[in-house]
């Protein structure tokens, strides 16, 4: 399983460093929403990785409150970016202010949501297959210093639910008005490896991760890229 979280970081990384070109180029404000969460769904995948090599203690605990704060924080921000992107799909209704608070104003909610997880969600080792982290969530026989302890926090999946709801729905918008399906697919995969049991047990909600960070990255190169094609060339400057 180490080898498997190491291959999502590396993903998850060559994923990061695409976004940050995408950004540089054209500037898509979708773009830079995503950079900071993106960050740290490498960040996250990676902690997974070398949890066993660090093993369990204060220093291992500390590397993974990161990965539940920025979840917690900016995790939801992708809702906004989904406005951002139906604008540079250039949807002209997606330019009425209504519409873009709409997705600000969901995204701040789920925010204050996640919020008391801040002061009512510890961490606690968990031992898996080659792998040691620190979650949240404690099933019974995974706790790596007591196989009888077993805990389950407020912290629920609501935010990430309703998140995957609205990439869904987005990506219906732009598979029906703009014919591309890559953004509805991302998002069906992540709540389908997110809701699906058996899929959680292997990992592959992480898999899903993966799939709708990718589905959402391209869909920004793609309609960025189609905007900057159209848009007219600098003339070029003359030398005396």
């Amino acid at each position: 399983m180490t080898i498997q979280f190491l291959v999502y970081a590396a993903i998850q990384l060559g994923l990061f460093v695409w976004l940050v070109r995408i950004y540089r180029w054209s500037g898509a404000a979708a773009a830079l929403l995503l950079i900071v969460p993106q960050f740290f769904l490498f960040y996250d995948n990676f902690m997974v990785a070398i949890g066993s090599f660090i093993g369990i203690g204060d220093t291992l605990k500390a590397l993974s409150w990161p990965r539940f704060w920025v979840h917690w924080l900016a995790g939801m921000w992708l809702i906004i970016a989904c406005g951002s992107i139906l604008r540079l799909a250039e949807f002209k209704w997606a330019e009425n202010k209504l519409v873009m608070a709409s997705f600000c104003v969901l995204t701040v909610g789920l925010m204050f949501h996640d919020l008391p997880n801040f002061w009512s969600v510890d961490l606690y080792p968990v031992c898996e297959s080659d792998t040691v982290r620190y979650t949240s969530r404690v099933a019974a026989g995974m706790s790596c210093t007591d196989p009888s302890f077993a805990i389950r926090q407020r912290d629920t999946p609501l935010a990430v639910i309703l998140a995957c709801y609205v990439v869904i729905l987005t990506g219906a918008v732009l598979l029906v008005g703009r014919r591309w399906p890559w953004l509805w697919l991302g998002g069906v995969l992540m709540l389908t490896t997110a809701t699906v049991p058996a899929l959680r047990a292997m990992k592959l909600d992480n898999f899903g991760e993966v799939l709708i960070a990718g589905s959402a990255i391209w869909t920004i190169a793609h309609f960025a890229g189609r905007r900057r094609a159209r848009a007219p060339a600098r003339p070029a400057l003359s030398v005396a």
